[in-house]
Parts: structure tokens; sequence; C-alpha cells
């Protein structure tokens, strides 16, 4: 049995919490490779990584926390104002179809406001940011990063990078959108859709766990599609056969690696810090 759900509104302090706690967990997790590549590759590297690991770690919590917030804000602002997105729940856990150009179009405004807005914030942060890992870097003797440094906080700051930024985002990030929830609804179809255990909380659907290998295997085959896309322009442009398959392999790959932490994390986290809670209310997917 289907029934059709509208999201509404996010728990805002329910998102924040469980998005940072994950984000947290994925830096330890970065930071251990990045220990590990360093250690090899870079001589003296004990001196970059007593600076990076734990600079990683806070960034991450601190970058998340005001990210998640700000997103699940402007999704409840939007709401009031746009179509909002839509899915049809199967069995009341599986979801079966979720409103593609709803989607789409809410997750680019999204994106392209917080572009904006971290755009505003780093031409009075950025500049002191890379300046201070400059001079990290230059003091424990990586001078050749420091430059990669600075080349980078001159790229950044040119008009054009910032225009192809902002606009590339939006339209960019509704393209691939669209195309992914084509993709997930095909998948729907097939009884191959993400699973949620849901309970309710005080007017929210709280999401009490994710089936990990069902969210998982749904998230590799839409990254693995995606990259293909994305392959498909770039030999367009010039990159290799070798490269091309590398790149959707890594889709694959890397998209069941992420979606599957992010499923084991999630089941992990919230019945510690709280479960994600949204609001879900009746509606008819056109």
């Amino acid at each position: 049995m289907s029934n059709f759900k509208e999201l509404r509104s996010i728990e805002l302090s329910s998102y924040t919490i469980i998005s940072t706690g994950i984000a947290v967990l994925f830096s330890i997790i970065s930071a251990i490779f990045i220990t590990i590549l360093v250690g090899f590759t870079v001589p003296d590297g004990a001196s970059v990584i007593i600076y990076l690991i734990p600079t990683i770690i806070v960034g991450t919590f601190m970058y998340t926390i005001y990210n998640a917030f700000c997103q699940g804000l402007l999704y409840n602002l939007l709401a009031k104002k746009l179509k909002t997105i839509a899915i049809e729940l199967k069995d009341g856990k599986e979801i079966v179809k979720i409103s593609t150009t709803e989607t789409a179009m809410m997750v680019s405004i999204i994106l392209t406001i917080q572009a904006i807005l971290l755009y505003l914030v780093s031409v009075f942060v950025l500049p002191l940011l890379l300046s201070t890992i400059m001079q990290t870097l230059m003091y424990s003797g990586q001078q050749i990063m420091a430059f990669n440094v600075y080349q980078l906080l001159v790229l950044i700051s040119q008009p054009t990078t910032i225009a192809v930024f902002i606009f590339g985002t939006l339209i960019i990030s509704f393209v691939f959108v669209l195309i992914g929830t084509y993709i997930y609804n095909i998948l729907g179809k097939n009884d191959r859709g993400i699973v949620l255990n849901l309970s309710e909380e005080k007017g929210f659907a709280a999401i009490d766990s994710i089936d990990s290998l069902r969210f998982a295997i749904a998230f590799a085959i839409i990254s693995g599609v995606l990259n293909l896309v994305f392959a498909i322009i770039m030999m367009i442009s010039g990159m290799t056969l070798t490269s091309a398959i590398a790149n959707v392999l890594y889709g694959f790959a890397g998209g069941f690696i992420e979606a599957y932490l992010l499923a084991i994390f999630y089941n992990y986290l919230a019945p510690k810090l709280g479960k994600l809670k949204i609001e879900l209310i009746d509606f008819i997917i056109n």
C-alpha cells in the first residue's frame, strides 16, 4: 500500500545535530587516511600532521553546524514560497518515488544561496584563513605547498571564478539532481528504493533507522550513472577512455562506501544524539 507525502519542514535542531555527528565521524576517517598519506609521501610530515589533523576535525565540526542549520532553515523558508519535495511511501517505509522538478529546484536554489553566502563570508575570512595556513606551512618547511595555497587564493578571488562558481552551482546542481531523481524513481519502481523505519514524535516523522544496504546500492547506482554522464562530457573535452572508466568505477564504489557508512553512522548516532525529525503531510504527486 502506497501513500504520498510532502516534506513540509525539517526540525532544525535534530538535522543539525545528527548531520554534525555524522560529518565528524567522516572527518576522523579522513584524518586517519591523510595521516597515513602524509606520513609516507611528505618529508617531515609529522610537523604538518600536528597542525592539519585537528584543523580537519574541528573545521568539519564548525562548518557542518553552520551548513546543516543553514540548509534546514533555507528549506523551511523556501517551502512557504515554492513547491516542496514530495515522496511516495510504500508500506509506510520504502521510498518508491521522489518528485523530480520540485526536488531539483529546491536543492539547486538552496545550494546557490549557500554559494553566495560562502562567497560573502570568504571575502573577509578566506584571505585570513589561507594566510594562516600559508604561514603554518612555511614554518613547517613546506614552501611548495604554501605557494600552491597562495595560487589558490589568487584564483578564487577573480570575478570570473566567482561568477562561474555561483551560476555553475545553480545549473549543474539542478541538472544533476534532476537526473538523480529520475534514476531513483526507476529504482523505486523495481523495488530497489530506500527503506526507512519511521515513527511519530510530537507531530514529526522521526527516522529511527536506515536500511544501510538498500541506501548504499541506490546511492551507488545514482552516483555511478552521474559520473558516467560527467565522464562522457569530459571525454568530449579530451579525457582519456581509461580515466573515464576509472571515474565511473569510482562513482559506483565511492558512492556505495560513502552511503553505506553514512547509514551506519546514522543508525549508530540516532539513539545517542537524537533522530532526524521531518514534517510529512499528505500530498499527491502529479
